[in-house]
């Protein structure tokens, strides 16, 4: 079987197949039930030349194509890991796993947990307890189990119950449930059913039984207040095309060249990124997301989900909907995924992309002759959304005209709600509706830079601008300099005010500055995670305690929280605290730089019943890289090319509209 042209392309759905098919005829008599399915990038050392020849139009022989496969014999715990050699199809290896390690849940596996769930006669009777009305269903959504003990216990998954109307857009979250059931993951088995808290400390009410109360819904056939009427058509056209091009999975706009790539777990990854021919980040990913809630009670105590590691950020990704998720002129990337039989699975229109106006790029007027000189800054932005149960996530790179990439991360959705009594208030959460609580919880992201600032020999560094003493060099107590600290050994490192973090080559010196080049990271200091270092989140979770870490690169160090977060034990992981604390020489070696992004979100009444987006930005700019404004050659703007349109006073009029496409429309979620 013929591979794809380039390593670094996502597997094509001819390749699941052949990857299933091989290692099911391996196991003719065992049903196989898949994880994980993907490509396996070839080893740095090997890669980076390839890139590099490819790159400067030197012939560049093949990589092995390989993958990965991970699996279980289905109904069973036993799991498997196996590395396949695609231009041989061949089954290289296959490794059983230690038992206190665990797959992901899977979307096939979710469903079956679902109705297995609601049809078991002892949550059937708990329900018909509970006394719903005939006119409610019952919706199940399920829960990593997380971890409270040392206990070692199968997959379990938690399974929250609420009621909801028959409208199918139905705001299921308004109604939950005071008693949760916990199943086997694999052999679906009832394991328990929880009776859950409904006042302020742990006491429980086994005699609870329906109250109504008026619903609060997001969906538009549902809201009481009609829909706006003053909005007009807003279109953004480009009459002469886009200014990228697109090569399969590589990209070129601007002075920007770069690959795209996409897995189940990452979603969209950024591949051999260089600004006018000028080498900068070698990969850049969304490493991990974990939600850990802050309810004190059992079992919300436990209550944590890691949303790459345990579900998949290409798993959950959305079908993007022109005119509605992205607007303008749109170029989509579609993927396959492999489902638990080894199938192919379409995601189509995972990725988006598309030029955007950014607002003014720079600008200045001249006051001796009042010439203007500006620009318009143009923007490249490639977006994902995902679904991950009750939330959204979008997850955007904007390139801009300047060499600066900036990571947005927006958060939407709908909140975790738990059940609470009448008349009651708890401090570690917001009641959104009678009977309805919405508990404080943080979301902690995980950016991987892998950099390659002019080269691979970098150095992760701290600059704080700090005061001059007061003495004969600074005689009028003024000046100030900028203080800086090699962090030349694997560490975490904090946020302080005005502090930047830098990744530095130090054999590359600007010839203006005299400096080394340099990249910066601005990102907003945020609270950490709020849990003890010591709980279970604190323990499963180490790279939430800091929001920057260095360490020596490792080809197999792509996970903040390890390889396998399902009911993740510390004491098993190998995770970021762990490569950290190894103390490896970080100054002028191949690194990886690790930033923690931080949302703490203690629910307003106006999160609720859908959250307005919640919007971070980490922004990767350069610092003494260039010896000037690298986006000096950008045309001046003018109103001939924009076409901008001036509104007079007397032409405004009450605006009417609204939209018309299936913006309603969204995916299945998890």
């Amino acid at each position: 079987m013929s591979s794809p042209k380039h390593p670094l392309d996502p597997l094509t759905a001819s390749e699941i197949v052949q990857i299933s098919s091989l290692l099911k005829d391996k196991s003719p008599n065992q049903k196989l039930h898949f994880k994980v399915i993907s490509i396996a990038e070839p080893p740095k050392n090997l890669l980076r030349n390839f890139l590099i020849d490819e790159r400067n139009g030197r012939s560049v022989p093949p990589l092995p194509r390989r993958a990965t496969a991970l699996y279980y014999l289905r109904g069973m715990s036993d799991m498997f890991l196996s590395t396949i050699d695609l231009d041989r199809n061949d089954v290289v290896d296959v490794k059983q796993m230690e038992g206190h390690f665990h797959g992901q849940a899977d979307v096939n596996e979710i469903l079956e947990i679902r109705e297995a769930c609601l049809k078991h006669p002892k949550v059937v009777e708990a329900i018909e307890k509970y006394k719903l009305p005939g006119h409610l269903k019952v919706a199940c959504d399920t829960w990593p189990y997380g971890r409270d003990s040392d206990d070692h216990h199968p997959r379990y998954v938690q399974c929250y119950l609420f009621g909801k109307g028959k409208h199918p857009g139905s705001n299921h979250y308004d109604l939950p449930l005071p008693f949760s059931p916990i199943l086997h993951m694999a052999t679906k088995e009832l394991i328990d059913i929880i009776r859950l808290p409904t006042g302020p400390s742990s006491e429980l009410n086994h005699h609870a039984v329906y109250e109504p109360h008026p619903t609060k819904e997001y969906h538009h056939d549902l809201q009481a207040q009609p829909a706006r009427t003053d909005l007009k058509p807003l279109l953004v056209h480009q009459p002469q095309g886009v200014s990228f091009s697109v090569d399969g999975h590589l990209i070129h706009w601007q002075k920007w060249r770069f690959r795209l790539g996409f897995n189940w777990r990452e979603g969209m990854v950024l591949h051999d990124v260089t600004y006018d021919g000028r080498e900068l980040f070698y990969r850049l990913s969304l490493s991990e997301m974990f939600v850990p809630y802050g309810d004190p009670r059992m079992p919300y105590s436990r209550k944590s989900v890691f949303d790459v590691g345990d579900i998949g950020a290409g798993v959950a990704a959305n079908n993007l909907a022109l005119g509605c998720d992205c607007l303008g002129a749109i170029k989509y990337f579609s993927f396959v995924i492999a489902d638990s039989q080894g199938n192919p699975v379409e995601k189509p229109n995972a990725i988006c992309m598309h030029e955007i106006d950014d607002g003014i790029g720079w600008k200045h007027t001249n006051t001796r002759t009042n010439d203007v000189s500006i620009t318009r800054s143009r923007v490249l932005m490639l977006q994902t959304i995902i679904t991950v149960g009750n939330y959204e996530y979008i997850f955007m790179w904007h390139l801009d005209q300047a060499a600066g990439l900036h990571y947005k991360i927006q958060a939407t959705g709908i909140l975790s709600t738990a059940p609470i009594d009448p008349g009651v208030t708890v401090p570690f959460g917001t009641n959104v509706n009678e009977g309805v609580m919405a508990p404080f919880h943080q979301h902690v992201f995980s950016l991987r830079i892998d950099p390659c600032i002019e080269g691979d020999n970098n150095t992760f560094i701290e600059e704080d601008s700090v005061p001059m003493p007061w003495d004969d060099s600074n005689p009028y107590g003024v000046g100030y300099i900028t203080d800086k600290r090699v962090l030349s050994k694997s560490t975490a490192s904090d946020s302080a005010p005005n502090r930047v973090h830098k990744i530095i080559n130090t054999s590359s010196i600007n010839k203006s500055s005299q400096k080394p080049v340099a990249y910066a990271i601005h990102s907003p200091a945020k609270q950490m995670l709020l849990a003890h270092p010591k709980s279970w989140h604190g323990r499963r979770a180490k790279y939430a305690l800091h929001p920057f870490w260095v360490t020596a690169y490792h080809d197999t160090e792509l996970f903040a929280a390890g390889d396998y977060t399902y009911q993740s034990h510390p004491d098993f992981t190998s995770d970021l605290g762990t490569w950290a604390a190894r103390g490896d020489n970080t100054e002028n070696k191949d690194i990886v730089v690790w930033h923690s992004i931080c949302l703490t979100h203690n629910p307003r009444t106006e999160d609720y019943p859908v959250m307005p987006c919640d919007t971070m930005t980490v922004s990767l700019k350069p610092s003494g890289f260039f010896d000037q404004n690298p986006a000096l050659d950008v045309p001046q703007s003018t109103q001939k090319d924009n076409g901008s349109t001036e509104i007079k006073d007397e032409a405004l009029t009450a605006a009417v509209g609204g939209c018309t496409s299936n913006c309603g429309t969204r995916d299945s979620k998890l």
